[in-house]
């Protein structure tokens, strides 16, 4: 009798954990179609007016009707945003990689990539619309210079939080500069880089909205100020929900790619190699 209250009271636990997990992989899922009904319940008692705050259901039916149009320039700042971002992410690599090789080059660039990083961009970015011109290369410059310097950081405390002991191993076997950051800083920076990586997703998407207010006459956030401009909130709105999804997708992406990189493998078969 007591076997087969414990196999019930097992059974109970077991269904109650995977309904746990059920409710927690749904549960953010559930709260924004609780925010969607309240969001749509309030517009209509309350009478909102459609260019204050459109229904969800009204942003709905502009996705349908203006599918083309947003899919338009979903791309063109799509294609800026990864431009800008791969762009940023090689240069960023390539001067953390100097930086850590010659430390004067630290001590002289450094104390400047911080001074310019403390300017708004929104100020920068007038300059670069004067230099490069208005189009596809400046909003690249942009998303550039916003996405550049959290990856710099990141990749240069991984390259120093190295083992020391490790590294004295790579020196006293005569491994030359090249081999000792292929083989053991790069590896052991890894998870720092792909932080940086991650939080420069998103800085890439405000680089490219911030180009796109400034001067363009394509893009999301063109598109986010011709429908506040024309009164056209819905359109707004279906902007704004494209970069969310752009963003979101983005950042997802990143942190699903270094779930799969195993960085302490590639660091095992350095040191193995050797």
């Amino acid at each position: 009798m007591s076997g087969r209250t414990d196999n019930s009271s097992l059974e109970h636990s077991a269904k109650a954990s995977r309904l746990g997990r059920l409710l927690e992989s749904w549960s953010s899922g559930i709260l924004i179609v609780v925010l969607l009904l309240l969001w749509q319940t309030g517009v209509r008692y309350f009478e909102v007016p459609n260019f204050l705050l459109p229904a969800p259901t009204e942003i709905a039916q502009l996705f349908v009707d203006e599918w083309s149009l947003i899919q338009m320039h979903s791309l063109a700042t799509i294609w800026a945003i990864l431009t800008g971002y791969v762009t940023a992410v090689v240069f960023a690599l390539i001067v953390s990689a100097l930086m850590i090789r010659f430390s004067l080059l630290e001590r002289l660039i450094m104390p400047i990539f911080v001074g310019l990083q403390s300017v708004p961009k929104i100020a920068i970015a007038p300059l670069i619309l004067v230099w490069v011109g208005a189009g596809m290369g400046s909003k690249i410059a942009v998303v550039m210079s916003i996405a550049f310097f959290p990856i710099v950081i990141n990749t240069m405390a991984g390259f120093k939080e190295v083992d020391r002991g490790l590294a004295d191993v790579f020196r006293s076997v005569d491994a030359n500069e090249r081999q000792l950051l292929f083989r053991l800083r790069l590896p052991y920076a890894i998870p720092y880089i792909f932080a940086g990586l991650r939080i420069a997703t998103t800085l890439a998407v405000l680089g490219a909205i911030v180009a796109e207010w400034l001067a363009a006459s394509n893009g999301l956030g063109y598109l986010v100020l011709s429908g506040s401009f024309n009164f056209n909130t819905a359109r707004s709105f279906a902007a704004i929900i494209s970069l969310a999804v752009i963003g979101t997708v983005f950042f997802n992406f990143m942190s699903w790619i270094e779930a799969r990189v195993s960085w302490r493998t590639g660091l095992n078969d350095s040191t193995s190699r050797r």
